[in-house]
């Protein structure tokens, strides 16, 4: 008797506390509705301590994107969004920049889930709300941005690379190259405060030659960058940049008879959380402290 009291006890606690739990969920969403259909969700916004997750459906139930924001309506880290029939046909990475969205890079698949160099379609999102949710660009960008640990020690390095496959200076012979904040005085969330951080400098193989001997047979030395940076101090770390390409002329006459000195592409930015044990080992390297 007492053990089937016992079991009838737990499951009312555990019904009670998935009710609680239940309850806290709904009280932390925001709904809205269609307005010419009240049954279906137009967007569904989950409260969470630091930011919100956000979803927005089709008036035919089926979900159109998802993704994070700040509180402040700030779009960051990878959106995804799908067209009216389920199938995902776009991944959009958003920074923000300067309190901003800023749309940073666009990976754009085929129905069958490949990706794709180019979305030739004016909009796959076919729906009134959404057909105007566009970005400045249209291309998917294959760029690699690849660093080797998640969790280095504070004698260790960390290392990556930059390598480009989707050039924005095509016109010219380009470089490019990359900044990273050091440890010491780094980017916050929103890189706001560029004029405070202290940057460390990476070049592509043209100019880093050293380094040449590392990449494979057939590399563009131009378009690949190899990075290896040391933290100050140990702890949780968020190492933030940029890279960009570029090209140094003078060029000829533009469409409109004026000379260019110099090309300049838009920055691509890039985080990586980065965990720094302690370690007493000591180590000299030439390798920049961040």
């Amino acid at each position: 008797m007492m053990k089937n009291l016992l079991i009838i006890f737990i499951l009312t606690f555990t019904i009670i506390a998935c009710k609680e739990n239940s309850t806290e969920l709904k009280m932390n969403e925001t709904i809205e509705y269609y307005q010419n259909n009240p049954k279906v969700i137009f967007k569904k916004t989950v409260h969470l301590t630091d930011f919100d997750s956000v979803y927005y459906f089709y008036n035919n139930g089926i979900l159109f994107k998802k993704g994070k924001q700040y509180k402040e309506n700030q779009k960051f880290g990878n959106w995804e969004l799908y067209d009216r029939d389920s199938d995902l046909r776009e991944i959009r990475e958003w920074f923000t920049i300067n309190g901003k969205s800023l749309a940073n890079r666009a990976w754009n698949l085929n129905k069958t889930g490949d990706t794709i160099a180019w979305r030739d379609e004016d909009s796959i999102y076919k729906q009134a709300e959404f057909i105007n949710d566009t970005i400045f660009f249209r291309n998917t960008i294959y760029d690699v941005i690849f660093f080797n640990r998640d969790t280095i020690k504070l004698n260790e390095p960390i290392k990556g690379y930059v390598q480009i496959f989707s050039p924005v200076i095509r016109d010219q012979p380009s470089n490019i190259r990359a900044f990273i904040a050091k440890d010491s005085a780094n980017y916050s969330y929103d890189f706001s405060n560029e004029k405070e951080v202290k940057l460390a400098k990476f070049n592509d193989l043209t100019i880093d030659i050293k380094n040449q001997k590392w990449a494979g047979n057939g590399t563009d030395f131009s378009k690949l960058i190899f990075i290896g940076l040391r933290f100050d101090s140990v702890g949780d770390k968020t190492l933030r940049g940029y890279y960009q390409q570029y090209s140094f002329g003078p060029f000829k006459e533009d469409e409109n008879g004026q000379k260019l000195d110099s090309i300049i592409g838009h920055k691509i930015y890039f985080e990586k959380k980065i965990y720094v044990k302690d370690s007493i080992e000591q180590s000299h390297s030439v390798q920049h402290h961040v």
